[in-house]
C-alpha cells in the first residue's frame, strides 16, 4: 500500500537506538518539508539468519517508502530494498560496507579476526567492551570524548545474545552481488577517517554500481558523521532524492 506522503525510513547501527538519528531526520526536514521522516529500531532477535531480520523489517516497515541506514542499519536498507524491488523507490546508506569483514577479493573492510575478536571479548565482558566500540565509532571526529558520550547516551538496550547475533549477521553479510544488480537507485556516503567502513570501500563500491546509483566522500570525519554532520548528510541525501526524481521524469 503507498503511504500518503512521500516516506523516509531511518535504520541505526548495530547497539545503536533509533535516537542516534534523530539529528539527522531533523535535518532531513527543511529539504523535504513534505515527507514523512520516520527512524525505526532494528531487530531485536537472537537469530543471526540474515532472511530472518529481513522478514521482522518487510514486516513493519511500510512499502513503497525510501530506505536508509546508517553501518548495519544501511547494510539492511539494501538487502530489504533487493528483496522489495518495486517496492522500494530508492535507498540510501552511510558508512555501509558490501561486506563488514575482509574477504576473498575483497580487502576494504574491518579485518575478519579483528570482529572475531570484538565478539568474544563481548561474550566475557559487554559493557566494557561497548564503551571501546564507541570510541572505535567516534574515531575521527571532533572533539573526540563529547562524541563518545553522545553515543554512549543513544546505545541501544541489548541481550547479550541479541548483541552477539548482530555481530555475527554483520560477520557473514556479503552484499556485493546485490550491489551489482540493484534496480532502485542508492546514494552510498562515506567518512574519510572511518574505522569500520574504510573509505577505500567507496571507490571499489562505486565501480560495482549501476548508474542510477552515486558514491560520494565526506572529508575530515568519522563513522559517526551522521551524528557529527547531520545537515550536511540531509543535503546529500535531499540532493539524490531530487536528482532521482528529475532523472525519472525525464525518462518519462
Amino acid at each position: 500500500m503507498m503511504p500518503a506522503a512521500p516516506t523516509l525510513i531511518l535504520l541505526p547501527g548495530w547497539a545503536m537506538a533509533p535516537s542516534a538519528l534523530a539529528p539527522l531526520a531533523a535535518a532531513l526536514k527543511a529539504p523535504l518539508p513534505d515527507w514523512t521522516i520516520e527512524c525505526a529500531t532494528l531487530p531485536s532477535l537472537d537469530d543471526d539468519t540474515l532472511e530472518v531480520w529481513l522478514d521482522e523489517l518487510d514486516d513493519r516497515l511500510p512499502d513503497h517508502a525510501w530506505l536508509a541506514g546508517w553501518s548495519l542499519g544501511g547494510m539492511l536498507a539494501i538487502a530489504l530494498s533487493a528483496r522489495r524491488g518495486s517496492r522500494c523507490p530508492g535507498v540510501m546508506t552511510l558508512g555501509s560496507n558490501a561486506s563488514f569483514i575482509t574477504r576473498r577479493d575483497w580487502g576494504c573492510a574491518l579485518p575478519s579476526a579483528t570482529l572475531a575478536a570484538f565478539r568474544a571479548r563481548w561474550a566475557s565482558a559487554p559493557e566494557k567492551t561497548l564503551s571501546r566500540f564507541m570510541a572505535l565509532i567516534a574515531r575521527g571526529t571532533t572533539p573526540l570524548y563529547p562524541m563518545i558520550r553522545q553515543l554512549e547516551a543513544h546505545a541501544m538496550t541489548m541481550s547479550v545474545e541479541q548483541a552477539l547475533a548482530g555481530l555475527s549477521l554483520l560477520q557473514h553479510i556479503d552484499l556485493r552481488s546485490h550491489l551489482t544488480r540493484a534496480s532502485c537507485p542508492g546514494l552510498h556516503l562515506f567518512a574519510e577517517f572511518d574505522a569500520l567502513a574504510p573509505v577505500s570501500a567507496c571507490t571499489a563500491i562505486s565501480e560495482r554500481l549501476p548508474e542510477n546509483s552515486r558514491v560520494h566522500q565526506l572529508s575530515d570525519t568519522g563513522h559517526a558523521f551522521p551524528l557529527e554532520h547531520p545537515e550536511q548528510c540531509a543535503r546529500r541525501m535531499a540532493a539524490f532524492i531530487e536528482w532521482h526524481g528529475r532523472r525519472s521524469a525525464h525518462d518519462c
